[in-house]
């Protein structure tokens, strides 16, 4: 077992820095909306956003893989996740909000189905329960590692913007780096 995630160690940091992130931005954005007077309606439908943004891109990504690739989706997708977060301080509008949601669901979606469909690939049948275990190990303490990040600066700047961004983008750059080599991606029946 420690081997297999030895072995997968670029993919679980890249996970690790892009779920910090994503803790973060969900705290984030719920925060200043109502900071900056968004109704409790208009707040739940633009975090909505990301959630139907999820259920498209799990539908849509997997096309994309096999078309060019999961480092190349995994670099889109984090390219994609790092900018939406960017229009959040430059527009300050639900329903622009709602669409950056929306995008950042689709991309994490994205993110998601490279690092599961990779891990799946670099396991065996005797390994693949821990593996995938560490996986939400890893995704659920990234997750809730990054509320705390909300402590480095108000929510009212654009510091914490700019640190997601950051993060999701640096992200990229180990699996870029690796020296493993990324599966083969088969049309699922």
């Amino acid at each position: 077992m420690f081997q297999v995630v030895a072995n997968s160690w670029a993919l679980f940091l890249g996970l690790g820095l892009i779920m910090l992130g994503n803790g973060l931005q969900g705290s984030l954005l719920g925060l200043r909306a109502s900071m900056e007077g968004f109704g409790v309606t208009a707040t739940g439908l633009m975090m909505s956003g990301y959630y139907i943004g999820l259920l498209i891109g799990a539908t849509m990504v997997p096309r994309f893989v096999s078309r060019v690739g999961h480092i190349r989706t995994f670099g889109a997708m984090a390219s994609l996740a790092s900018t939406s977060i960017l229009v959040h301080v430059v527009f300050v509008d639900p329903w622009i909000w709602w669409g950056m949601r929306f995008i950042t669901g689709f991309a994490y979606a994205g993110l998601f189905i490279v690092t599961e469909s990779w891990l799946n690939d670099a396991s065996e049948n005797e390994t693949r329960g821990q593996m995938l275990s560490f996986y939400m190990f890893v995704s659920l303490a990234g997750m809730a590692s990054g509320q705390f990040l909300l402590n480095v600066a108000s929510p009212l700047s654009y510091e914490l913007f700019v640190m997601i961004s950051v993060l999701v983008s640096i992200a990229v750059i180990p699996i870029l780096l690796s020296v493993s080599k990324a599966p083969e991606f088969n049309t699922t029946e």
